[in-house]
């Protein structure tokens, strides 16, 4: 039993937070559940909404949980300026973690999204998570540039923020770059430091690498039930 209490200390530590943050945001059925847990939480700004859709379980959501020791145990950065956020199933994003939502944004999580640390996500524009989408440390999304450009000569301007939708059962690897624009087929894998700006829906089972992105390899995916690397050939 103490072993147990241990192993879960973070639920009892930021247990006030995620009693505030699910009867702030949820309906009361859905809040007396909390289905959200928050660890180490800096809520800067708790402004717009948050949907669970499907069934809703306990602790199903879990943000800013400590998961790779050699990354700060930091906790979970929540700004929402008055956008909107869904998650469709249970979501596990690590620590060191965070989430900015514009007034207008709209921020989506299908089932089983999860990042083990380090992830940030700039949604000011609509940023879409489909099932079963894994990011390795430090990932970084973003919608907007934040900064709009000018033509020389001309009234018109860049866009400056454009969609990001991700496909099912994507991989990526540490320090990816993912910006506005990009859309992402099913079962690909983004190599480490990879920079996507563009759409990509036309490729799936698709090693992408480099900055910017471009296919590598065919043929290829995660398989995460026989994904474990055996280390028997160290000499």
């Amino acid at each position: 039993m103490m072993k147990k209490i241990w192993r879960y200390r973070w639920v009892f530590r930021s247990l006030f937070s995620s009693i505030y943050f699910n009867f702030h945001y949820l309906p009361l059925k859905q809040a007396i559940r909390l289905p959200i847990l928050l660890y180490k939480p800096h809520l800067l700004k708790c402004k717009g909404s948050i949907k669970i859709e499907g069934t809703v379980k306990p602790g199903m959501i879990k943000l800013g949980t400590f998961t790779v020791s050699i990354y700060p145990n930091n906790g979970f950065i929540y700004e929402n300026h008055g956008g909107e956020i869904i998650f469709k199933g249970p979501c596990l994003i690590g620590n060191n973690s965070a989430i900015s939502v514009g007034d207008k944004g709209v921020l989506i999580f299908g089932q089983h999204f999860t990042a083990t640390t380090t992830l940030k996500i700039v949604s000011y524009c609509h940023i879409e998570f489909k099932d079963n989408v894994l990011c390795g440390w430090d990932c970084l999304f973003s919608d907007t540039d934040f900064h709009q450009l000018t033509l020389i000569n001309s009234s018109d301007k860049p866009k400056a923020f454009k969609s990001i939708v991700i496909g099912n059962n994507n991989w990526f690897a540490l320090k990816c770059i993912i910006m506005k624009g990009v859309i992402l087929a099913d079962n690909n894998v983004i190599a480490a430091h990879s920079l996507l700006n563009r759409d990509y829906s036309d490729h799936s089972y698709c090693l992408f690498a480099g900055v910017p992105a471009q296919i590598k390899r065919n043929g290829i995916y995660r398989d995460p039930m026989n994904d474990k690397i055996f280390y028997h050939d160290i000499n």
